[in-house]
């Protein structure tokens, strides 16, 4: 084969993979840009309507008071938030962990997480999420959950 050709073809490949490359990187910027209005879409809905669907008091009638439900909703959206964030990468595991030590301290958060967590477990899709459970339970623990939540500890 010709030198040129080779040549040739090499760069159309170099320009191919960097092509890819850009368009990635625009589209991670695009989920970037996505988690931050929901995270804004969060933030508004908590302000505008402190009384949610009482999806929790249904699903939960042992554990949770009716006037719970819209907090452990927004609870559950954060969580939600954060979950997806660390599969973007947008929060790496330190910004979690931190953000779980404070979820925790807060005793409708701690609830939340009692609630959800061992469905989580089992519905983790990837390292990321299962990731995400270890940092929250993590959490969990030593915020003293297990033993405030014993009813929960048991499979169902």
């Amino acid at each position: 084969m010709n030198r040129s050709v080779l040549a040739l073809g090499a760069t159309a490949v170099a320009i191919a993979a960097v092509h890819t490359v850009q368009r990635h990187l625009q589209h991670r910027e695009v989920l970037e840009m996505e988690m931050h209005k929901a995270h804004g879409h969060i933030l508004e809905v908590a302000a505008t309507h402190p009384a949610l669907d009482p999806i929790w008091v249904r699903n939960h009638p042992n554990h949770v008071k009716e006037d719970e439900s819209g907090a452990l909703l927004m609870c559950q959206w954060w969580l939600e938030s954060w979950r997806a964030g660390l599969n973007l990468g947008i929060y790496t595991p330190d910004m979690l962990r931190e953000n779980a030590r404070c979820f925790m301290a807060d005793p409708v958060g701690l609830k939340a997480w009692a609630l959800t967590r061992r469905r989580r477990r089992l519905q983790s899709r990837n390292r990321r999420d299962r990731l995400h459970v270890a940092l929250l339970d993590a959490a969990y623990s030593e915020a003293d959950g297990p033993s405030r939540y014993p009813g929960l500890e048991v499979e169902p």
